[in-house]
C-alpha cells in the first residue's frame, strides 16, 4: 500500500467531448476483452452467472437487512426472470442513519469464492436498470462498490449525488484515508427507467488504474475515463471482492421506496492469477476451538476473513458496536459440569473487550490490549456443562477484537 497523486490518462486513439450532460465522453479505441496476442494480455471469462440457474449462489454473500429491521419486506433481494433485484424500503436498517441491501463478491461454477489479488487486472461489466424513484441524494447513496473485507472504506464505487442541483451517476475511487475521488460523473435523469451498460476496469495494486465506461440502451457510448497511479490494493492476506445493491444515508430529503435491477454479469481477468498468501494452518491440539469453524454463528456483519499471523489463516471480524453483530463458537465438549480454564487469542487494536455469555448466561467482560501486529491471548474462568456448550460473543458498546481461536483446558 503506497500513497501517491493519481494521474488522468486515456491510452485512446480518438478523444470527442459530447455535451449531453456528461462530464467526460471518450471514444474507446477497443470496447471488448481479448485480441491480444501476449498470453499474459489475454482475457479470460471467469464468471458469467445466469439468474435462472444460479440465483442468489452467483454471489460470495448475501446482505439482504442483515439487521432484521423489516422482517415484513423481507427477501429485499431477489431473482425475477432474467435479471437480480434489489428493494429499498423506507423502514429498512442499517444501523441508525443507513439502509443496506446488497451482495457482495462471485462464487465459480464450483462454488467457490473468486478472490481478486494483489496485482490482478480485471474487468466487470454489467447492464442496470435504475427507476426514477432510485433518486440521487445530498448524502451518500451507493449502487456498486469494491471493497476489501477488513477495511471499511471502499476502494471504488458508483454513486448517485447531487452535484449543483443536479442529479448524477458518478464513478469514484477512494483514498484510504477516506476521501472520495471522481472518475467521471454523467447526469442520472436520462439513464433512468431503461437498461444502461456499464463497465468497470481496474488493477488492484500499489500502482493500479481504474477504468469507466458507461453505454445508453441503444449500446452509444457516453462515458469513457481511466485514472491512473491509484492504490487499489490495501491489505495483504485479503482480496478485493465487487458487491451491488442499494446502499444509501436515510438522512436525505425526499427518498422514497425503491429498487435496483441488474443482469448480464461479467468479469474477466487478464493475465495469470496471483497465488494466494500462504497461511497457518489450523490448530487441531485437544481444546482448540477455531472461531471461523464450520458450525459456529456470524450475525450481522460478523465474518471470517483471512489472517496470516492467526491460527488457521482466518480470524472473525466485525465483532461488537450494537446487538446485531457478534459471533458464537458452537460444539465446546466438556465432559464434566464446572469451571474450565478459557484462552483466547485475538488480534486486538489498542484495549478492546469482549464479552462472553456461556450457555446464554450472564456475559462475562473480557478486556484485552495488544496490537494487530501480533496474537494477543487472555484467559479467564467458564462455567461449562458435561456435554456440549456454546459460547457467544458480544458488545453492545464497541468493536471487540478479531477473533482467532478459543482453547480449553
Amino acid at each position: 500500500m503506497r500513497r501517491r497523486r493519481p494521474r488522468w490518462t486515456s491510452t485512446l486513439l480518438t478523444l470527442t467531448l459530447i455535451m449531453v450532460g456528461a462530464t467526460v465522453v471518450i471514444s474507446p479505441a477497443a470496447a471488448q476483452p481479448g485480441g491480444a496476442d501476449d498470453r499474459r494480455d489475454r482475457w479470460e471469462l471467469r464468471w458469467n452467472p445466469r439468474p435462472d440457474r444460479d440465483g442468489l449462489q452467483a454471489f460470495e454473500a448475501l446482505e439482504d437487512d442483515r439487521r432484521g429491521s423489516h422482517p415484513e419486506g423481507y427477501p429485499h433481494v431477489t431473482v425475477e426472470r432474467d435479471h437480480w433485484r434489489f428493494d429499498a424500503h423506507l423502514e429498512d436498517r442499517d444501523g441508525s442513519d443507513r439502509m443496506r441491501n446488497e451482495v457482495r463478491g462471485m462464487r465459480d461454477a464450483k462454488g467457490m469464492p473468486l478472490e481478486i489479488r494483489k496485482d490482478e487486472v480485471w474487468r466487470l461489466s454489467w447492464r442496470m436498470f435504475i427507476p426514477d424513484t432510485l433518486d440521487a441524494t445530498s448524502s451518500f447513496s451507493h449502487i456498486w462498490q469494491v471493497k476489501t473485507s477488513d477495511t471499511g472504506t471502499p476502494l471504488l464505487q458508483l454513486s448517485l449525488p447531487i452535484k449543483n442541483g443536479v442529479p448524477k451517476l458518478e464513478a469514484r475511487y477512494w483514498i484510504l484515508d477516506g476521501s472520495a475521488q471522481p472518475i467521471a460523473t454523467y447526469d442520472l435523469a436520462p439513464l433512468q427507467n431503461r437498461w444502461v451498460s456499464t463497465t468497470v476496469e481496474w488493477k488492484s495494486s500499489d500502482d493500479g488504474y481504474v477504468r469507466w465506461s458507461l453505454r445508453d440502451d441503444r449500446d452509444r457510448l457516453l462515458v469513457d475515463q481511466q485514472v491512473d497511479d491509484v492504490d487499489l490494493y490495501w491489505t495483504e492476506e485479503q482480496y478485493n471482492r465487487p458487491k451491488w445493491g442499494i446502499y444509501r444515508s436515510i438522512n436525505s430529503a425526499g427518498l422514497q421506496e425503491t429498487h435496483l435491477l441488474i443482469k448480464d454479469l461479467k468479469a474477466w481477468q487478464r493475465g495469470p492469477a496471483t497465488p494466494p498468501v500462504q497461511l497457518p494452518p489450523p490448530d487441531t491440539s485437544p481444546g482448540a476451538y477455531e472461531a471461523e469453524r464450520v458450525g459456529n454463528v456470524f450475525e450481522g456483519a460478523a465474518e471470517p476473513v483471512y489472517c496470516k499471523i492467526c491460527s488457521g489463516g482466518r480470524k472473525v471480524i466485525l465483532i461488537g458496536g450494537n446487538t446485531y453483530d457478534y459471533t458464537a463458537i458452537k460444539g465446546i465438549l466438556s465432559t464434566t459440569t464446572g469451571t474450565r480454564q478459557l484462552t483466547i487469542h485475538a488480534v486486538v487494536d489498542g484495549t478492546q473487550t469482549f464479552r462472553l455469555s456461556v450457555n446464554g448466561a450472564d456475559s462475562i467482560p473480557v478486556i484485552m490490549t495488544g496490537t494487530k501486529d501480533k496474537i494477543t491471548t487472555a484467559t479467564i474462568g467458564v462455567p461449562l456443562i458435561n456435554g456440549v456448550n456454546n459460547i457467544r460473543f458480544f458488545n453492545l458498546e464497541a468493536r471487540s477484537p478479531e477473533l482467532d481461536k478459543i482453547v480449553i483446558i
